[in-house]
């Protein structure tokens, strides 16, 4: 009995890829179909550990919200219509199996393979591969970046605590500052990886990346000036917070802790999509 049930499985299953080989989904469904499912699980995974609001750089951000957004749509604009394969099938199947295990990178290593069969698949210069760029730099800012942020962060800190500490010296009298401790008379502070001015870097990227491929599938030589724009203001605007905060607890109270929290987040996402829109909307006649 237990082998007729197998072997029923096994029949089933291949008829399924059977299906898919034969073209009754194509490659570009397919793919829409594994990013919807990333997309809800990167969402109920973000809402089972806290909640998130909209422009909390700190949980899920507008920056993350457009991501997946350019994802989807990158994917949907994308004009082929070739048959999905068996081996799409088997790809989505194994990629699908990882993103449904317990443990919480298990999303992000589904995410990660999924960005590189997309790209591998799809045709040079096209949607597919601007969406999975987009999809690889999800990956990035919300796994991998923070990874190799964690390794460097005792230099990352340091320099931070260096580059507030000279600003303060050149503005100010009365601070000094060793490793990653700012002190004055009666207060100090200590920065850690979350209040770095190198933390949000990750979601500047992921902010152009987004807007210039929703614009255009492939990158011209102003894009990476403009990347570099977004990324420097990133810096200069956390490193301008904590320049503020370094000044007195009531501020510290208010830029961390406040409303000024919520200020910070929303011009500090304003300042960086207006950068990427200006970098996006750069012709170019390659393009049109």
């Amino acid at each position: 009995m237990g082998s007729t049930h197998v072997l029923e499985g096994d029949t089933r299953l291949g008829s399924i890829a059977g299906a898919a080989s034969k073209g009754a989904l194509s490659k570009r469904e397919l793919f829409i179909w594994l990013a919807s499912i990333l997309c809800a699980s990167a969402f109920a995974q973000t809402i089972t550990h806290g909640g998130a609001s909209f422009l909390n750089l700190e949980s899920i951000s507008a920056f993350q919200i457009l991501g997946w957004f350019a994802v989807l749509r990158l994917l949907f604009l994308q004009t082929s219509s070739v048959p999905g394969t068996t081996q799409d099938f088997w790809a989505i199947g194994v990629v699908g199996a990882i993103n449904l295990l317990p443990a919480g990178k298990a999303l992000w290593i589904a995410a990660s393979l999924a960005a590189i069969y997309i790209y591998a698949q799809s045709e040079k210069g096209s949607n597919g591969r601007a969406g999975a760029s987009v999809l690889a730099a999800l990956c990035v800012q919300s796994q991998w970046g923070p990874n190799i942020f964690y390794l460097f962060s005792v230099y990352l800190l340091r320099a931070d605590t260096a580059l507030v500490g000279f600003a303060l010296d050149m503005t100010r009298s009365g601070f000094v500052w060793h490793d990653n401790v700012i002190m004055t008379q009666g207060h100090s502070i200590a920065i850690y990886s979350g209040c770095s001015s190198f933390h949000n870097i990750s979601l500047a990227t992921l902010c152009w990346i987004s807007l210039t491929k929703l614009q255009r599938p492939t990158f011209i030589k102003s894009d990476l000036l403009f990347g570099a724009a977004a990324c420097l203001a990133m810096i200069a605007l956390n490193a301008t917070r904590i320049y503020i905060m370094s000044i007195s607890f009531e501020k510290y109270d208010y830029w961390h802790n406040g409303f000024g929290a919520e200020i910070f987040a929303v011009t500090s996402t304003a300042i960086i999509a207006a950068i990427c829109v200006r970098g996006a909307s750069v012709d170019d006649t390659r393009h049109e």
